[in-house]
């Protein structure tokens, strides 16, 4: 009871607190390139960071020396695997939003969710039992949106004064209030297969000027990737698929949104389409986006039409698959056998495809390669054919991202 009366005195307190420390963190350096990171090899792990706090980069001005980076190199080390790691952060994160931020990401093409959230939780005093409510309904969500073979990581509430040290008194009643929250959240995690709880400690503290290093950020992947690379480097992946049907309104909407279609060609995106036959060897390649009835083609090598019609296409098929689709011989295969590109010109034996997706996860077209006659196909061409579509989804995001300072996108 002593304790409720002090937090329902203090909670005012710390709101105005926190409204200064978000200020103040505000004019920090802060990563300002797309929120992704890479590191290179084979078979790929695609991961998901999600939250605040850590997650935010304050300190440096890109994700490839803030905690994305430093994630992703050193989870590749011990996995020999590549990875596709996204960043979906905010500041606002609370336990009260997360699930609603969450739900605009398709949870299912990840290997693996890193989820840090509570900073703010913590600095605004939020109720125990508000917390435990919170927890569990996110959790559940991502549980039930995801594969049997997602691994998930919740990272406790690393202490204030390792995000900001020139926080005094609300540092030190938020760390506290963390701690508490932390106890709250290792038991629910603890409960759910599949889902690991990571302690956040030893702790590295943030610098003197207030903010990170580069340095800092690769302590704090370290604490995170012992136990994801164990889990993902334990046995070869299987592709399972996407937990439920295409949601094909919202997909089209996506693809909308960018404001692709029908527009003229452009060098950008020719460059990748004649890099995809170069570097594979192909005989076609196509950069195109499906649209409701149909294929329309952005850029292309070695072929003259602009539509397609998406019933029964190889494009469509991909969508459909949720990621890469390889067609060894079309002839064959009683999805293609009658294709009118495969009965008649070109005559399409060979097909592979790899999904171009928004920011979000949306699969709004495919980079495509393919021929007349049959070939092998290695892990090395999927890391080719990947690593080029992920240089078509860099162009639409520059292209979205100057809209939206420019006004042009609502």
């Amino acid at each position: 009871m002593p304790q409720r009366v002090a937090y329902a005195v203090l909670r005012p307190v710390m709101r105005v607190l926190h409204v200064r420390t978000g200020q103040r963190m505000r004019q920090l350096p802060q990563p300002v390139d797309a929120p992704h990171a890479h590191a290179p090899g084979a078979d790929p792990d695609r991961v998901l960071l999600f939250g605040s706090g850590p997650a935010m980069g304050y300190g440096v001005l890109s994700n490839e020396l803030a905690l994305p980076g430093h994630i992703a190199r050193q989870l590749s080390a011990i996995t020999g695997k590549g990875v596709d790691l996204d960043v979906v952060s905010d500041t606002g994160v609370t336990i009260d939003n997360a699930r609603g931020r969450l739900s605009t990401v398709n949870l299912w093409r990840y290997d693996a969710i890193l989820v840090t959230v509570g900073i703010n939780d913590a600095l605004l005093l939020t109720p125990a039992a508000t917390w435990r409510d919170g927890v569990t309904e996110l959790l559940r969500y991502v549980s039930g949106h995801v594969p049997r073979r997602t691994r998930v990581i919740v990272v406790a509430i690393p202490p204030i004064r390792t995000i900001d040290s020139t926080t005094t008194l609300s540092g030190w009643i938020a760390d506290r209030h963390a701690v508490m929250l932390n106890r709250e959240t290792r038991r629910i995690v603890q409960s759910i297969p599949g889902f690991t709880y990571v302690p956040f400690s030893p702790l590295a503290r943030a610098a003197q000027a207030g903010f990170r290093s580069t340095e800092t950020y690769d302590q704090w992947a370290t604490l995170i990737v012992a136990p994801l690379g164990r889990e993902l480097g334990r046995e070869p992946r299987t592709d399972e698929g996407r937990v439920g049907p295409v949601d094909e309104a919202r997909r089209q909407a996506a693809l909308d949104a960018i404001g692709i279609l029908d527009t003229p060609r452009e060098e950008r995106f020719d460059r990748i389409a004649t890099l995809a036959t170069q570097l594979l060897e192909a005989e076609f390649s196509a950069v195109l986006f499906i649209d409701h009835d149909r294929h329309w083609i952005k850029a292309g090598e070695n072929i003259g039409i602009t539509t397609v019609q998406r019933e029964g296409s190889f494009g469509a098929a991909t969508i459909a698959n949720g990621g890469l689709l390889v067609v060894p011989d079309a002839r064959s295969d009683p999805r293609f056998s009658g294709n009118p590109h495969v009965v008649g010109e070109p005559h399409v034996v060979f097909y592979a495809g790899y999904p171009i997706e928004t920011a979000f996860g949306e699969q709004v077209g495919v980079l495509s390669v393919y021929g007349t006659t049959t070939r092998d196909w290695d892990d090395d061409d999927t890391g080719i054919l990947r690593d080029l579509a992920l240089m078509v989804q860099r162009e639409l995001e520059a292209e979205t991202e100057q809209g939206m300072d420019t006004g042009e996108i609502a």
